[in-house]
């Protein structure tokens, strides 16, 4: 690793890398780091931070994930939903209104800089979710005296019980296996990815922080839930449940053999599921896809912008 040098950065809050990071990669002048593997870095120290901002950590291997894309920033609508968290949470526990952005917003909220946030402060108060004192007599990447309306509440609200989503399905699994890895990765998200939707598991959208949390708020910001029955995976199940009690549609999945040799759980068999083979994964994506459009409310031409339908940028 070599020498290492700690940093406290306003940003990212506290954290350690190596000299040779520092002066080649993360210099402001730096050419070779782009503004999103910069922000990318950023959203991830500052949530892999305990609150008290004690935990130093050393992440050259997360850099490298941040330029190869494998670590990424939550898509707009994702960040819009985050803004009206970060404003009512800030509001219900001070009593206050929040009186101006701190240096660390963006990167608490995963925007890719400053502006972008503040773009999409303007485009919530414009839809009537966010109060904010009139911006044109400010810079233009300043917010300040920010709230949310009686509909952002409403938003906050139903965010926080799922009813708010970020045009994003959530796929879960057991991970390692290959019949099941090929087929996920090379045939269901392709597919999926034509309705006009990402199709994300949780090493997608690795984050750090209390997986749990995490989880949760994945499964909460979904669309809808793809959830694979063959190997009674207990994580996957606790999953299905989750998202069946938030009142999502979840789709179930399963290995052909295994599900005609020995059924799901008797609470799952019942329900409609879409049988797999790794001979055939073309006419299983086409059966998964006529299933889940039918259990959409909308057809998938809507939702094929970069923001959903039901987004609170243009209001639910």
């Amino acid at each position: 690793m070599g020498h290492m040098i700690y940093l406290h950065c306003q940003v990212c809050g506290m954290f350690g890398a190596s000299r040779e990071l520092v002066d080649d990669y993360l210099d402001i002048n730096s050419k070779t780091t782009t503004r999103r593997v910069r922000a990318t870095l950023s959203h991830w120290l500052r949530l892999n931070q305990r609150k008290s901002g004690d935990t130093l950590k050393l992440f050259s291997e997360t850099y490298q994930e941040a330029v190869d894309g494998k670590l990424s920033l939550p898509n707009p609508a994702q960040v819009a939903l985050a803004i009206i968290r970060y404003i009512g949470d800030h509001v219900q526990k001070t009593g206050e209104r929040l009186e101006s952005l701190p240096p660390e917003f963006p990167a608490q909220i995963g925007a890719t800089s400053r502006q972008f946030a503040v773009n999409l402060i303007d485009q919530l108060a414009a839809d009537a979710l966010v109060q904010r004192k009139d911006s044109s007599t400010l810079d233009r990447d300043d917010a300040m005296d920010l709230d949310l309306t009686l509909a952002g509440w409403k938003t906050f609200q139903s965010e926080k019980v799922g009813q708010q989503t970020a045009g994003y399905g959530f796929l879960a699994m057991m991970f390692g296996d290959e019949p099941l890895e090929l087929l996920a990765q090379n045939h269901l998200k392709p597919a999926i990815r034509n309705l006009g939707f990402e199709l994300v598991d949780m090493r997608d959208v690795a984050e750090p922080g209390i997986i749990d949390n995490i989880m949760r708020m994945r499964i909460r910001d979904a669309d809808f839930i793809i959830v694979d029955l063959t190997h009674d995976n207990s994580g996957a199940y606790w999953e299905a449940g989750y998202a069946e009690g938030l009142g999502k549609p979840v789709l179930y999945i399963c290995e052909k053999n295994k599900f005609e040799s020995s059924k799901p759980h008797f609470d799952v068999n019942h329900c409609t599921t879409v049988m797999w083979t790794d001979d055939d994964p073309e006419d299983f994506c086409k059966r998964l896809l006529a299933t889940l459009r039918r259990a959409l409310p909308v057809g998938s031409a809507e939702f094929s912008s970069e923001f959903p339908r039901n987004s609170p940028v243009f209001g639910s």
